[in-house]
C-alpha cells in the first residue's frame, strides 16, 4: 500500500547488484544506491489494452468514437455547467460531496429530459415581413402568453 491507500507492486534491486554496474549512474542516479519501480496491480490489463489499440487501428478509431460520444460530453458538461473546474472545499469528504452533487444534478437533468411530456400542440413559426404584420403578431403572442400564465396561476391557487 502506498501513502494514498492504493495497492501497488514495488520492485527493488539490491545495493550489491547495482554497486558494480557500469550503468548505475544513468539508471539509479549519483546518490541513490538501488533502483525502485512502482507498478499498479492492474498493469497487465493496461499493457493488454495498449497492445490491442496499437495492433488494430480500426478498433482504436472505433473506441475513440465511442468515447467521444459517451464519456467526453459528460465530462464537458460537468466542467462547464456544474462548477467542476475547481473544487472549492477542504478535505476529501467535502470534495467527494461536491462531485456527488455535480453528478446528481447531471443525472437529474438527464432524467428530466425523458420524463417531461412534450406539449401536444406544436407552435407554428410564421415567417412574416417586418412591419405591421410582425408588430401585430408580436402583440397577439404576448397577450396570448399572459392569458395562459394568468390562467395557470389561478388554477394553481385554486388547487391549493
Amino acid at each position: 500500500m502506498d501513502s494514498k491507500g492504493y495497492t501497488k507492486r514495488t520492485y527493488r534491486s539490491s545495493e550489491t547488484d547495482c554497486k558494480n554496474c557500469p550503468l548505475r549512474e544513468q539508471c539509479c542516479g549519483k546518490s541513490t544506491k538501488f533502483k525502485k519501480l512502482d507498478d499498479s496491480i492492474h498493469k497487465e490489463h493496461y499493457d493488454r489494452m495498449h497492445q490491442k489499440l496499437t495492433q488494430n487501428e480500426k478498433y482504436a478509431k472505433k473506441m475513440v468514437r465511442v468515447r467521444s460520444k459517451t464519456v467526453e460530453p459528460v465530462i464537458g458538461t460537468l466542467i462547464n455547467f456544474t462548477n467542476m473546474k475547481r473544487v472549492n472545499t477542504r478535505g476529501i469528504k467535502n470534495a467527494n460531496k461536491h462531485v456527488l452533487m455535480a453528478s446528481l444534478t447531471y443525472n437529474l437533468k438527464k432524467y428530466m429530459r425523458f420524463t417531461i411530456k412534450k406539449p401536444s400542440i406544436l407552435a407554428q413559426v410564421l415567417s412574416l415581413k417586418q412591419g405591421k404584420n410582425f408588430a401585430f403578431s408580436k402583440r397577439a403572442f404576448s397577450v396570448y402568453k399572459n392569458s395562459i400564465l394568468s390562467y395557470s396561476n389561478s388554477r394553481i391557487l385554486n388547487y391549493n
